[in-house]
Formats: structure tokens, sequence, C-alpha cells
């Protein structure tokens, strides 16, 4: 026939007392060790928050004074254009007073050839004047 068998004892009921303690010392490091390894993975993970949270300030204080920056630039760039038109204008007017200069002075200069070669002509007939003045009243005296 076949014989029946009884269930061992639990661990617990069968062990000694100081095997008990070998368990609930083993139990208890083994919570310090839970515990302590929490802590840790905790303060690591606090860690890497806070470097992110100072990370994300220092990526807006850099984008506060880029965006600074190309507010200053953006103005400066207004100026200058402005300057430029407004140099571009006074050139341009300055330029066109110059041609009108130029076109006087062209002028001028005509006119002092025309003067310098009336002036000769003029010259050159009083020379011929006096000489038959001279001529006559040479002729003319006893």
């Amino acid at each position: 026939m076949a014989s029946q068998s009884t269930p061992p004892p639990p661990a617990s009921a069968s062990a000694s007392p100081q095997s008990q303690q070998q368990i609930d010392s083993s139990e208890k490091i083994a919570q310090q060790f839970l515990s302590n390894a929490d802590d840790y993975f905790r303060s690591d993970i606090k860690l890497v928050t806070s470097d992110y949270d100072c990370l994300i300030q220092m990526n807006n204080a850099a984008l506060d004074k880029y965006n600074q920056m190309h507010r200053k630039l953006q103005h400066v760039n207004t100026s200058v254009r402005t300057m430029s038109d407004n140099n571009s204008t006074k050139m341009l007017s300055t330029f066109s007073q110059l041609n009108e200069i130029e076109d006087a002075m062209s002028n001028l200069e005509s006119t002092i050839m025309k003067l310098d070669a009336y002036s000769r002509s003029l010259e050159t007939q009083v020379k011929k004047f006096e000489k038959a003045s001279n001529l006559a009243a040479r002729t003319t005296s006893p």
C-alpha cells in the first residue's frame, strides 16, 4: 500500500533559535541595504533633477541675452539703414551740386577763353592803330 508522507514542518518552526537570529539579522541587513539603495537612488535623482533645473535656468538666461542682442542688432541695423538712406540722399544732392559747379566752371572757362581771344584781338587792333597813328603823326609833322 502507499505510504503517506507528511509535509515537512516550516523552516522557521523547525529552525533553531540561532538560525532564527541569523535569518532576522539577514532580513535586517537586506532591509537596511534596500533602504540605503533607495536613499542613494533618490538623492541621485534629486541631483540630476537639480542639474536639469540649473541647465534650464542657464538656457533661459542665455535665451534672454540672445533676444536682447537680437533686439539691439535690429535697432542698429535700422539706424544704419536710415543713416545710409540719409547719406545717400545727401550724397546725391551733393553730387548734383558738384555737377552744376562743374558745368558752371566749364562755361566760365569757355567765356574766359573767348575774352582772352577778344582781348588779344583788341590788343592787336590797338597796336595797329597806334602804328598808323604814329606813322600819320610822323608824316604830318614838318
